[in-house]
């Protein structure tokens, strides 16, 4: 397993990945931080 370090920075790409990059099917192909600023 990881240093802690490197987990968080880990998640870190991970959480940004998901809300910012990642298109999302159920909020007609946008990401979650898409549809909360719009």
């Amino acid at each position: 397993m990881g240093s802690r370090s490197s987990v968080r920075e880990w998640l870190e790409q991970f959480m940004h990945y998901y809300n910012r990059r990642r298109l999302h099917q159920t909020l007609d192909g946008t990401t979650p931080v898409e549809g909360v600023l719009n």
